[in-house]
């Protein structure tokens, strides 16, 4: 009798220690918010800038990228160098995929099991024409896919 009573409250407490531990997780995910530097600053060869956060997720912080988009008309993914500008939190990416077309840099920040990602759409003419990104006042994160990547680079193509 003792261990059917026992069990449920094991079972209980172990469920309330999952809600406990991922709600942090869920109240204060990893950011990424993406900046476009004025044409004439771009002297360092940056083409956007991105600021990450931890939010509530300890360890390392990584940003990484990759630019999606038809080169000859054959979709091509490029990897992107993401590099750090020495201020914690702040990367630059420099433009290195092929001129021509519309692309999307897909860029993910990544810290332990959370991350944020964001798009970017750059047009035929080079300039970034679309961002989606979280919403930094609701710290809503959007769940970006490859539909999603699929469906801006049509846009920017029309």
């Amino acid at each position: 009798m003792t261990g059917r009573i026992v069990a449920p409250a094991y079972l209980a407490a172990a469920a309330l220690l999952a809600v406990l531990t991922a709600a942090p997780a869920l109240a204060c995910p990893p950011t990424l918010t993406v900046s476009v530097p004025a044409r004439d600053s771009r002297s360092d060869g940056a083409f956007i800038v991105l600021h990450a956060s931890r939010g509530c997720h300890p360890g390392a912080l990584t940003v990484t990228g990759t630019a999606e988009g038809r080169d000859g008309g054959a979709r091509r993914s490029v990897a992107l160098a993401v590099e750090p500008t020495g201020t914690d939190g702040v990367f630059i990416v420099r433009r290195e995929w092929p001129r021509g077309g519309a692309w999307v840099l897909r860029l993910v920040a990544q810290v332990g099991d959370g991350s944020a990602t964001a798009l970017v759409g750059v047009n035929a003419s080079g300039d970034v024409a679309a961002v989606l990104q979280q919403d930094r006042q609701r710290r809503e994160v959007p769940v970006i896919t490859d539909a999603d990547v699929e469906r801006m680079l049509r846009s920017l193509a029309s």
